[in-house]
């Protein structure tokens, strides 16, 4: 499986970008204009990122990725073991799993072709011990072999794959975004402008001063440390809530996205937007 010259999930390293007349960041696109997650600081602090949104969201919502379409799970003893494996041509005689290669063999059922791509491929080793790889991509379930399918990693294999090695597959943080479910665990930033269902690139920003729906039920003030809303999807909410909604084991279970500027202005509840300073990197 080659590297598609179609692909917007650049591993390249990149520096600032030039900020003129070519970069508005309440541009939506119906095909992607820059790589996912390219990212920019504007001369007053804010930081912006291109990002995939997987369904119409509205501008000012706090956005995260949809787990379910890019894999966040962990698979035990699905690895192929290198001597098992088919071997990749262009590698022989490398084969995928082992020391050098680009390529690991894995057995999950139903996954389409690059479920995976511009995510993470994170092995546990045991003892604490485990290494983090990017995805290029990945072929459909029984491609190359039934059952099985062959993951392309960017980086080349550093410690020899086994049938025994855990894999946790997390997607990009930046692909299929939608508005923070109440149930969130992960945070990506707060969505520029509006999405449609034909116009899903968008950027968003992810640290600065910028406007955000308010939780229905939570009256914030300013200085409040924030997080993701367990009221409401795509808004934020006081870190100072010790409800049972709020609360898992009796620790915070959404995660911390900054601080209050300004509370937020009348409206009806869930319909309220305040000022908040993202602090998401």
């Amino acid at each position: 499986m080659a590297l598609s010259s179609s692909t917007y999930y650049s591993n390249s390293i990149v520096g600032q970008m030039m900020v003129g007349g070519d970069v508005n960041i309440y541009d939506t696109h119906a095909t992607p204009k820059y790589p996912v997650g390219q990212g920019f600081q504007r001369a007053d602090g804010n930081i912006f990122r291109y990002c995939h949104v997987g369904t119409a969201t509205n501008a000012g919502k706090l956005i995260g990725p949809t787990t379910a379409s890019g894999g966040a799970t962990y698979a035990a003893a699905v690895v192929v073991a290198p001597a098992s494996a088919v071997a990749v041509a262009a590698e022989s005689p490398i084969l995928p799993g082992q020391v050098g290669s680009h390529f690991v063999e894995v057995t999950i059922a139903s996954i389409a072709a690059n479920k995976y791509q511009g995510g993470y491929l994170i092995t546990t080793r045991g003892t604490g011990v485990g290494d983090t790889y990017r995805i290029i991509g990945n072929t459909a379930t029984d491609t190359p072999a039934t059952g099985n399918l062959r993951i392309q990693l960017n980086e080349a294999i550093k410690v020899a794959f086994v049938a025994s090695t855990g894999l946790i597959l997390v997607p990009s943080m930046f692909t299929d975004m939608a508005a923070t479910a109440t149930t969130a665990t992960q945070a990506t930033g707060v969505l520029m402008s509006t999405t449609t269902a034909t116009n899903l690139w968008a950027w968003a920003c992810t640290r600065g001063v910028t406007g955000c729906q308010e939780d229905a039920t939570n009256t914030v003030v300013a200085g409040q440390q924030l997080m993701a809303s367990r009221v409401t999807g795509g808004a934020y909410a006081s870190l100072t809530v010790s409800t049972g909604t709020l609360l898992v084991a009796g620790a915070f279970s959404a995660p911390i996205i900054g601080y209050c500027i300004t509370q937020a202005a009348a409206g009806s509840a869930g319909n309220r937007q305040g000022v908040i300073y993202l602090e998401l990197e």
